[in-house]
């Protein structure tokens, strides 16, 4: 059986892939997921969303920068966590330096809801919270 770590874990690495059929692959037909620093298009819904948003990042960025994991932990319910830091630049040399947070709920084993956030401390004290 796969962990929800796992299928957050899966779903990292086709983002920093710009693999959107992957990324589908580990997402609910539902998903829904905000915007981000990288890629401020609003909200992303369902498997087209997913595309769109690679070919943002795409567009934005191509292969010119990288992402790397400084945490990943199970937020209980379904949830995770995910901090990391993503950096390089843009096509006009931009200078690109991220450290975010993604918490996602997952729905029979596939991601359902992604909320992203430009301060870490603030999505490790929501995931808190949710605890109670």
């Amino acid at each position: 059986m796969t962990t929800s770590i796992e299928i957050v874990d899966r779903a990292y690495q086709a983002f920093k892939d710009l693999d959107a059929e992957a990324l589908v692959a580990v997402s609910d037909p539902e998903i829904e997921f905000g915007t981000s620093a990288a890629a401020p298009g609003g909200t992303y819904r369902g498997h087209t969303g997913i595309r769109r948003y690679v070919k943002e990042i795409e567009g934005a960025f191509g292969h010119r920068w990288e992402a790397e994991i400084d945490r990943i932990a199970d937020a209980g319910d379904d949830r995770v966590i995910l901090i990391a830091r993503v950096f390089g630049q843009g096509k006009a040399g931009e200078p690109l330096e991220l450290h975010v947070a993604h918490v996602w709920e997952l729905r029979d084993g596939k991601l359902l809801r992604g909320t992203v956030y430009l301060d870490p401390e603030a999505a490790l004290d929501a995931v808190e919270a949710a605890a109670g």
